[in-house]
């Protein structure tokens, strides 16, 4: 099994609601540092980057990356196949961009008034790399350990949630047990 990683963006990365219907956000906030996180598997403390370059145009059209509510696949709002599809996505400066208007179903109705409330404000996404090939763990002068993901090889989904944890510069993390192979 892979560990799939999910990292959680609050502040400027929120999602908005753009127009009636209209939501967009941040699913990732590049080049900056996350504040402490935890690695139960490892056992380890540490701050994470994800460094620009990370995320390629290639990465997004080949991916099939799903908009859900709270990470949950039941409750899917968009989905972006080979670059296509209702779920937009964009690099550029920040991050890792999205948009989409939100369906005419219960859960479209459900974002769509969760995030006028503010009660959805944060923005997730869940990604596998190979921590071999594409991680860099350093150790700064202050003794905390620093990972660099250089790459990101498979990204999932982005989803809007309640509960993010990076507010500017702060950070989330959970990892979810994944049963897919990364495929080549």
């Amino acid at each position: 099994m892979e560990k799939l990683e999910i990292r959680s963006f609050g502040g400027d990365a929120s999602p908005k609601l753009v127009n009636e219907r209209g939501i967009e956000g941040y699913a990732v906030a590049i080049g900056q540092e996350s504040k402490y996180m935890y690695d139960p598997v490892l056992r380890k403390y540490f701050i994470e980057i994800i460094e620009p370059g990370a995320i390629t145009e290639e990465l997004i059209r080949t991916s099939d990356i799903r908009a859900l509510i709270e990470h949950n696949g039941e409750r899917l709002l968009a989905r972006s196949r080979q670059g296509q599809g209702s779920l937009s996505l964009r690099l550029d400066g920040y991050g890792l961009g999205y948009s989409f208007t939100a369906p005419g179903t219960p859960d479209g109705e459900y974002a769509v008034e969760m995030v006028k409330r503010g009660d959805l404000f944060g923005s997730s996404f869940g990604y596998w790399t190979d921590e071999k090939k594409n991680v860099t763990w350093l150790k700064r002068s202050d003794g905390i350990l620093l990972r660099k993901v250089h790459k990101i090889d498979i990204i999932r989904e982005v989803s809007i949630v309640a509960s993010p944890a990076y507010m500017g510069t702060a950070v989330n993390v959970r990892s979810i047990e994944s049963s897919f192979e990364p495929s080549e």
